[in-house]
Parts: structure tokens; C-alpha cells; sequence
């Protein structure tokens, strides 16, 4: 599959991927640039017949099984995660939610976004006061820390393999007194166990999987026998693919994944990996959701920009690597609230898969 070969790009792809680079593309044109290539990947991912679709799926399927559970996490952790934490209170909502926020309308704040898709999680995941709760690859804590005050009786056990989000927890658990919260500093695919959980959560983290088979595997058996595995992650409607750059012009793979570490996942791709546990529900969210909240992190990020360059200045220890992480990150808000936004949020968007333990 993409990723293992290093395809050559053409003149103009690599010109283009240096003025990127260096943020010498306009806002507009970028955004013009990337609505161009997502409809390049629908042209080249959208089969003749349904039977041709198919067939790719289940290819994409059979090569996952024979991979590794995943790949190349350290490198993807030190450019996404690793960040300084006053950055990220500046950039994203209060409740530091990194992933798709839910917007019934475009009046509703980041912040109330965030509160709106953290209480559908738990409603869909039917958490109930008083459970266990592992919550996998946790980020700075936002479902953690939203069901630890919600439901003073339940116990949380939040993952990450990232020291400043195991630090930044739990120093907020001290802050706000909470003594129903447990950080556990690992790869969450390595993580060891012998304790078993009543609900167990993984929100954008199956994206950076690639054996699904392995990782649902694995995480079966930190289910009790009436436990609930609730998954959210991104998707395409119809297709399913590894990044991978499909073309010598493709410089959007490049620029934002250029190591494979990403799947995009069909909306209806995890019902082929059942193997260890069973679907009990599924749900789809429009992508708009997604854009939405992609727009309001570059209003943040561009709201903040003289205080952020000061707090990136001082974690680089130079203004150039400050800025060359600005245009990324600038970049990857833009893209994203391109990509999920295109044909009005009904392309790309957000899934919700509810499991039991088989």
C-alpha cells in the first residue's frame, strides 16, 4: 500500500511544496490549491462501477490485517503533540478538545461545540456514574476531565504516550480537585494491563492505527463481559485509503502525511473487523462539524498570532522554526476545514461506532 515507496514529484509540485513551506501562498489561493487536490483524490479513489469500489475496500482490508498494529508513532507524536501547552490554550476551545467538535448551527461557539460533542460521546457510549472508563490516547484530557465532574462515581483511566499531556492532566486534577482520575504514561500500543473497564473510549486515535484487527484484538480484552467500546473517528463515505501520493503532483500528501502514519477510514470500514468484538450502533456526523471546528482553531491561532510566535520563539529558540510551525499549522486548518466542508460536509466527516464485546 501508499507510503512504502517514495514516489518523485514533479518541478511544479516541489516548487509549490517550497512556497507552502515558507508561507508564500496566499490564504485564498491555498484553499483554491486544496479544493483542487481533494478533487483529485475523489477522481482518483471513485471507481467506475460499485463493484470496483468494493473490491478496493476490501483490498485495503486484506493489506491491513497483514500489517503492523501501527507505524512510525514516535514521529507523528513529536510533530503533533509535543507542543508547548500555552499554545494550545490559545488555539483550541477551553476545553482543549483536538478533534471534531459538534455545531447545530455556525452561531455556537468553539467552546459550546466542544461541551455539545463531549455529551453526545457519553450519551452514545451510555456512560452511567459509577463506571470504570479507559479512555485511549486521551490528548490533554477533554473526555477525561468532562466525565470526572460530570460523574463524580466513575473512575477514569486516561492513556498517552505524551509527557506534556500526562503533566498537564494531572496538574488540572490537582487544580480542581479530582481524585477519580488515573494517568498512564504509554504507547497505547504497548500499554499492559490486567485491569478490565466498564466503557472504553478511542476518539481520533484509530486514524493513526493501521491493523485494526490487531488493535480491536487488543483492546478486547480490557472489556468486561457487558462493557461498551466506543470509537469515534473520520471517514469518507464511500472511500477507504492509506495516504499515499497518487500522483508526481501531489504535494497535499507530502505536506501533511508524508510518513503513511494516516488511514482514511470508509464510514463503513470498521464492520469488516469484527473479528474480537460486534457493532451494537453506528452513527454519521456531517462534515461541517468538522470544518467548523477546523475554522475556529485558525481564528484562534491567527487572534493570538503576536503571543504565539512569542511562546513557539522560546520552545524552538529561533523565530524561524516558530514560523515554519505557524504556516504548518496554519496550513493544516485550512486544509481541513476545506477538506470537510467539500459538497457541503458530505464527503469527509465523522463516525461514531459503538461495539460489544464478542
Amino acid at each position: 500500500m501508499g507510503g512504502e515507496g517514495k514516489q518523485p514529484k514533479s518541478a511544479a509540485a516541489e516548487e509549490l511544496l517550497k512556497r507552502l513551506e515558507n508561507g508564500l501562498v496566499p490564504d485564498e489561493e491555498f484553499r483554491r490549491l486544496v479544493r483542487v487536490e481533494v478533487a483529485r483524490r475523489l477522481k482518483w479513489g471513485y471507481k467506475p462501477t460499485y463493484e470496483e469500489q468494493l473490491a478496493q475496500v476490501l483490498d485495503l482490508v486484506k493489506s491491513l490485517k497483514k500489517m503492523n498494529m501501527a507505524k512510525e508513532i514516535e514521529a507523528l507524536d513529536a510533530k503533533l503533540y509535543e507542543i508547548p501547552m500555552a499554545f494550545v490554550k490559545l488555539v483550541f476551545g477551553k476545553a482543549l478538545k483536538e478533534s471534531s467538535c459538534y455545531f447545530k448551527d455556525e452561531s455556537v461557539t468553539l467552546d459550546e461545540a466542544e461541551i455539545a460533542m463531549l455529551d453526545l460521546c457519553c450519551e452514545r457510549a451510555q456512560i452511567q456514574d459509577g463506571q470504570t472508563i479507559l479512555d485511549l490516547g486521551c490528548g490533554q484530557g477533554p473526555f477525561t476531565f468532562h466525565v470526572a465532574r460530570k460523574y463524580k462515581n466513575c473512575h477514569v483511566t486516561a492513556v498517552t504516550n505524551s509527557i506534556s499531556q500526562k503533566d498537564y492532566i494531572e496538574e488540572q486534577c490537582k487544580n480542581l480537585q479530582l481524585s477519580n482520575v488515573e494517568v498512564i504514561l504509554e504507547d497505547v500500543t504497548k500499554l499492559e494491563t490486567e485491569a478490565t473497564f466498564d466503557r472504553i473510549i478511542v476518539v481520533g486515535l484509530l486514524e493513526h492505527m493501521k491493523n485494526f484487527e490487531l488493535f480491536l484484538r487488543r483492546v478486547a480484552k480490557w472489556m468486561n463481559h457487558d462493557s461498551l467500546l466506543f470509537v469515534e473517528h473520520v471517514c469518507h463515505k464511500t472511500l477507504a485509503y492509506e495516504y499515499e501520493v497518487i500522483d508526481d503532483d501531489d504535494w497535499h500528501t507530502d505536506l501533511f502525511f508524508p510518513s503513511a502514519t494516516f488511514i482514511m477510514p470508509s464510514a463503513s470500514l470498521l464492520l469488516y473487523f469484527q473479528e474480537d468484538v460486534s457493532v451494537v450502533d453506528h452513527w454519521i456526523f456531517n462534515g461541517k462539524n468538522f470544518g467548523l471546528t477546523n475554522k475556529a482553531w485558525l481564528k484562534n491561532l491567527d487572534s493570538n498570532m503576536d503571543e504565539i510566535k512569542k511562546i513557539l520563539e522560546s520552545s524552538t529558540g529561533s523565530e524561524e522554526e516558530a514560523m515554519k510551525m505557524i504556516i504548518y499549522w496554519r496550513n493544516s486548518f485550512m486544509a481541513g476545514s476545506e477538506l470537510f466542508l467539500y459538497n457541503d460536509g458530505e464527503e469527509w466527516m465523522g463516525s461514531h461506532v459503538v461495539f460489544k464485546k464478542k
